[in-house]
């Protein structure tokens, strides 16, 4: 009997999605990073909840003028309501997209190679650092590596002619705008996998794959004709003037090859090699095309995964936008494609590249579970940030104040993610100009001399209680509260 489930692939399958699951529900509420967006996401839902918005919009992105499809937010309505809105609630939702998308890894690679080439695929995705914190940190954009492997399910069989190629290629394209609009560079695959594929063309299965887009995007199709679109604008617009000059055409195109690489080096053996991640993508790019030199790869499977990376690299080249990270994170399932194959291949030769193969995936499990394990935790995030907020409301009580006003002591950026957490007490909380007692927060500490309570990297200096007088607290309480009122940004109504 035991031998009977040892030899069975789902015993391992249903391992590997245990361990998935330990490693993003260890420390959870540690590790959540709890910032603007994610405070962003929960009046959002509160908007929707409490005030019966429906929306059709998220936050507007880091380009004027184009926003977040709602999707994210939606779906994040019962993880709020399971904690009262307490926003360590939707953390949870990071551990059923695991769950999902290990699922999903196993499922796709079985069904486009075989299953041992999927049970690597999926140990990478599984334990890989870099995805496991992807999967904890709670934004619109964590759905990319779902996306992305469905993706590629797509285009594989569009390659092959068949009809849930161009279902599953319309349901992705409606979800771009509510993931990360970066996707739609992903999008020329499809012609390009039809072509390979030396069918002809199916038009009842470009039908299906026209009428799969229309269900999520009847929301962006409703605001972009209500408000002259204005997205669309926005898009052309950002294509076609220049957003920042700080760095040159050969500078754009060294920081894509360094952030690729650096995101590959996470992905597969965090900590273990420093220096120029540039040459991890070169490297990667090298190993791509000996796969296929040595048929270990097929051709066409090649070229579209050729074309995947060449098309974020040329993109964020030429695109004039200031290149972060998680731009690039589309790549990802393409590094996992072709590692994945290579490693099952090592397995099949012989037995010495058998053990190769063994040792090539200890590596890269033992460094990304060692990298996890002793991920410095952030002191400034969800814990921190509402120990703060009671401190202060307690000490309001303690004082009997009716309101309050916060000064952040602080860089730009750093002063948001904690209106939130003081609506959820219901205080009523202003700017120090207002003349209500003066709470104010650091971060970093090494900002002033001395704080009264250090709460993690935060900082709580108190008022000074003789400077304030009961009927000035109250002239400055009788007013609106801006914490409900009060401009947010990137907020939309």
């Amino acid at each position: 009997m035991i031998n009977k489930i040892l030899k069975s692939p789902l015993f391992y399958l249903i391992l590997i999605v245990i361990i998935a699951t330990g490693l993003r529900l260890f420390r959870l509420s540690d590790y959540f990073y709890y910032a603007h967006d994610n405070d962003l996401a929960a009046w959002m839902v509160k908007d929707i909840v409490k005030n019966g918005h429906l929306r059709l919009i998220g936050q507007e992105t880091s380009t004027a003028g184009i926003f977040i499809g709602p999707f994210f937010y939606y779906l994040m309505i019962p993880f709020f309501l399971l904690t009262n809105l307490d926003p360590i609630g939707i953390t949870y939702s990071g551990i059923i997209l695991g769950i999902v998308t290990t699922l999903s890894f196993f499922y796709v690679f079985s069904s486009t190679h075989n299953k041992k080439v999927a049970f690597i695929a999926t140990i990478i995705y599984a334990t890989s650092q870099y995805l496991v914190f992807n999967d904890k940190e709670i934004v619109p954009t964590m759905f990319v590596y779902l996306w992305t492997v469905w993706y590629y399910f797509a285009i594989k069989k569009l390659l092959d002619g068949k009809k849930i190629g161009y279902i599953v290629s319309g349901i992705l394209i409606s979800f771009i705008w509510h993931i990360n609009f970066a996707l739609v560079l992903l999008l020329p695959l499809i012609p390009v996998a039809i072509l390979m594929s030396g069918k002809k063309l199916n038009y009842r299965y470009i039908l299906y794959g026209l009428l799969a887009i229309i269900p999520m995007s009847i929301p962006l199709l409703l605001f972009e004709f209500r408000h002259g679109f204005m997205q669309i604008n926005a898009l052309i617009t950002s294509l076609t003037t220049t957003q920042s000059q700080v760095f040159t055409l050969s500078e754009r195109f060294n920081r894509v090859l360094e952030l690729s690489g650096k995101n590959l080096k996470s992905l597969l053996l965090p900590g273990i090699f420093e220096g120029a991640s540039m040459y991890a993508t070169i490297v990667g790019v090298i190993v791509l095309f000996l796969a296929i030199y040595k048929k270990i790869m097929d051709n066409k499977t090649g070229i579209l995964i050729f074309s995947w990376i060449l098309l974020y690299m040329l993109f964020f080249t030429f695109y004039s936008k200031i290149l972060s990270e998680y731009y690039l994170n589309g790549m990802i399932v393409a590094w996992i494609v072709v590692f994945s194959i290579l490693i099952g291949r090592l397995f099949e030769i012989n037995n010495k590249t058998k053990i190769l193969g063994a040792l090539l995936m200890f590596m890269v499990v033992e460094s990304n579970l060692e990298a996890i394990y002793l991920m410095p935790i952030n002191k400034s995030g969800y814990l921190h940030r509402k120990e703060i907020v009671r401190l202060i409301d307690e000490d309001r009580q303690k004082q009997d104040y009716p309101c309050v006003s916060v000064s952040y002591i602080t860089e730009v950026g750093n002063d948001l993610g904690y209106r939130f957490f003081f609506y959820l007490r219901d205080m009523h909380v202003g700017k120090p100009a207002g003349g209500a007692p003066v709470y104010s927060i650091v971060y970093p500490l090494s900002m002033v001399d001395k704080v009264d309570l250090e709460v993690g990297a935060l900082g709580l200096i108190y008022p000074d209680y003789k400077k304030y007088s009961k009927g000035e607290i109250k002239k400055a309480c009788s007013g609106e509260n801006p914490n409900l009122f009060e401009p947010m940004f990137g907020y939309t109504e």
